[in-house]
């Protein structure tokens, strides 16, 4: 396996426990890339359950709470599950009439959708701007540790048998006659019978080594840490371009831009410039919190920013998980257990063919 964010060592556990036996080669330490740099919002409502997306994003989201605890069993590692409620405050009547609608899709009712008037909105969040005429409140969904949940999977990859190669390079897949033969690593071919490509923005190089296209790059967010103690915010927020995530730390996490720069590793003075003053205007409050931290990452996109998952056709044994974009944390535990079904079952539990990597194959 290639690739050591969360998608990886999520699969690489649920492999190695239904009896594969697995290697894992990241090229720096686990969850050091886009998993690392992430918010850890657990957020499905973005895509209905009637999309393939909205399908797969409610039944990763069902599966968080078995899945932070068997986690925390397992490691020892608290994952910081929160499932708090996620606050967008209005500010128009336009707006409240489209969040009365949000509230009537086929998952509103399970996520505990519901539109707050600008007295329950302040009683929850009494530092959000004061023009805000109400809120969609989403009281299930949440947001959890990213750099803790990888850590977690990686541990309890490591815990179930899974060897993990961090500090190596994979330059190629080897394929021979119709058939994955391995890996590059580290200048040493690497026999393998399976080959699961999970090296996330990085993903169509790998391809492109045994001359195939695959359009998923860069995206990068970059993002700011503020002081919230003492308290300021208590609910994940959002505010036209900005959401803003309480940490147990004490932290207020604020992001994220989104940029197609490549693979250019600066955080730069407009992107944290723009995400101070939408944060700002969202909670006027945060001008006088201390700035505490500063980072980017690069997000996983394809082409129609949608995942890309299963198995690369006319060549036996290779298989994809990438392209997760800004949903790489909420997808993580379906994604895992949608590889373990196909690669050791030969078909998934849910019927993804929207996302597998023929449709992009077929147009070369």
């Amino acid at each position: 396996m290639v690739g050591g964010g969360v998608i990886g060592c999520a699969a690489a556990d649920e492999l190695q426990r239904a009896g594969a036996t697995v290697t894992l080669c990241e090229r720096g330490r686990p969850g050091d890339e886009a998993s690392g740099a992430s918010a850890g919002i657990l957020s499905p409502l973005g895509g209905s359950s009637r999309s393939k997306y909205g399908e797969l994003a409610m039944a990763s989201w069902r599966m968080y709470p078995d899945v932070a605890a068997d986690l925390e069993r397992r490691t020892g590692i608290d994952v910081e599950l929160a499932l708090r409620g996620y606050l967008y405050p209005l500010l128009s009547a336009t707006e409240l009439r489209e969040a009365e609608a949000t509230c009537r899709w086929p998952d509103a009712d399970e996520l505990g959708a519901a539109v707050l008037d600008r007295a329950a909105l302040f009683s929850r969040e009494p530092a959000v701007r004061s023009d805000a005429v109400g809120a969609l409140f989403l009281a299930r969904e949440g947001w959890v540790n990213n750099q803790r949940l990888t850590a977690a999977y990686a541990a309890a990859a490591s815990a179930a048998g899974v060897t993990i190669r961090a500090g190596t390079t994979v330059s190629g897949v080897l394929v021979r006659q119709g058939r994955v033969a391995g890996v590059i690593a580290d200048g040493d071919e690497m026999e393998a019978d399976v080959v699961l490509v999970a090296a996330g923005a990085w993903s169509g190089e790998l391809v492109a080594s045994f001359g195939a296209t695959l359009p998923v790059g860069p995206s990068r967010g970059q993002m700011l840490a503020m002081a919230n103690e003492p308290l300021l915010v208590r609910h994940c927020l959002y505010g036209g371009h900005v959401y803003l995530v309480p940490r147990a730390s004490g932290e207020l996490l604020v992001g994220a831009t989104v940029e197609r720069v490549g693979f250019m590793r600066e955080v730069t003075a407009g992107g944290i410039a723009h995400l101070l003053e939408a944060a700002i205007a969202l909670v006027p409050e945060l001008a006088g919190r201390a700035l505490t931290r500063t980072w980017c990452g690069f997000r996983p996109q394809a082409r129609d920013g949608l995942p890309v998952l299963g198995p690369w056709p006319d060549i036996s044994g290779l298989y994809v998980a990438t392209g997760h974009y800004r949903n790489g944390v909420l997808l993580a535990p379906i994604t895992a257990r949608l590889m373990r079904e196909w690669i050791l079952k030969g078909e998934p539990s849910i019927a993804v063919p929207e996302f597998r990597p023929d449709r992009f194959v077929a147009r070369q």
